[in-house]
């Protein structure tokens, strides 16, 4: 393994951003302390998601959650209400009388300390930590949180998240909200979606009434929702204003992937095994030029007791994991 570089990055509010890259041989992942976001991935020479070249950028668009780290819940809440045992909590609405990922400044908006790095043959580590305290965003409990970002040598990054609450109950549900290119991310937009095929290891859908679930699951079978068998993102019988959905995976494990999206004109393919029920599939209006990918929970899972639950009672703790896995099908040819 490389060593991690560590850097100053600019400044945001008047206070140092600091960047981190680990890296293999064939894989690059640079990691900034604000907003605990993925600020470039670059595998086999070719960047993978969306970048922006400077940390005031970042800051200018964090309502876009651009490669953030989004909690303390990703995804909406209905009115911004919720209840636990009875108490009922009312979180600020920053989206059309809803709450979207985390609220007016959520976690993506935050700046992360105690920087942590670890280099071993296995891999390259680094480890970010944050405290949301009691009320903040309307949330009850005080909330520490641990994200840790490694780098192998067999071309993974594997993406965890680690917390616990005290004095009050809480709910939580944390993501990566990076937009992926697989056929190469450029601002001159030489690939789109329709230039990647997807596979989704899911069954269902989660049904939405304008943007907010309703509780129900949708069969994806003959529907622009059935990526079992491997499709163009960006397809003719898709949604005229991309996508913005829920999938439900059938066995979310770390044992195999629950999505495989292959890019047609670089011939890389990126796989992702998560342990989340779900995730959340972002196109940004159709064709569009890359798609967030956010392994999750359902949004609107404290007011669905159906869904799993986003539940962390005092004492219990909260972990995510994710991984994603680059490799080449064929031979790379150029943009």
């Amino acid at each position: 393994m490389h060593p991690i570089i560590e850097e100053n990055w600019g400044k945001v509010r008047g206070q140092q951003v600091k960047r981190y890259t680990l890296a293999s041989d064939r894989l690059s992942v640079s990691v900034i302390n604000f907003g605990a976001t993925i600020q470039r991935i670059i595998y086999s020479g070719r960047d993978m998601i969306v970048s922006l070249p400077n940390a005031g950028l970042y800051e200018r668009f964090s309502s876009g959650c651009i490669g953030a780290t989004v909690g303390r819940f990703a995804g909406r809440i209905n009115g911004g209400r919720f209840a636990i045992d009875g108490t009922e909590y009312q979180l600020t609405r920053n989206q059309d009388g809803h709450h979207l990922h985390g609220g007016n400044e959520g976690f993506g908006a935050r700046f992360w300390d105690k920087a942590e790095t670890d280099v071993s043959d296995s891999g390259a580590e680094l480890r970010l930590h944050l405290f949301s305290p009691d009320g903040e965003e309307g949330y009850p409990g005080h909330l520490t949180v641990t994200a840790v970002f490694r780098v192998t040598e067999d071309d993974k990054l594997a993406v965890s998240y680690h917390a616990g609450v005290s004095e009050r109950d809480t709910v939580i549900n944390l993501t990566s909200h990076c937009y992926f290119a697989p056929n190469g991310f450029s601002r001159h937009a030489a690939a789109d979606n329709r230039d990647v095929e997807l596979m989704m290891d899911a069954d269902y859908v989660v049904e939405l009434n304008r943007l907010i679930p309703t509780g129900r699951l949708l069969p994806v079978d003959g529907t622009p929702f059935d990526f079992r068998i491997p499709a163009p993102i960006a397809r003719e019988e898709g949604p005229a204003e991309g996508y913005d959905h829920t999938f439900v995976f059938r066995h979310p494990d770390l044992s195999k992937p629950s999505v495989v999206a292959y890019g047609v004109k670089s011939g890389i393919q990126i796989e992702c095994f998560t342990n989340q029920p779900g995730a959340q599939l972002f196109t940004m209006g159709y064709p569009g030029d890359a798609f967030a990918l956010e392994p999750q929970h359902f949004p609107d899972s404290p007011n669905h007791p159906d869904f799993p639950s986003t539940l962390l009672r005092v004492g219990d703790k909260y972990t995510s994991e994710t991984v994603y896995r680059f490799s080449c099908r064929t031979q790379e040819n150029d943009l």
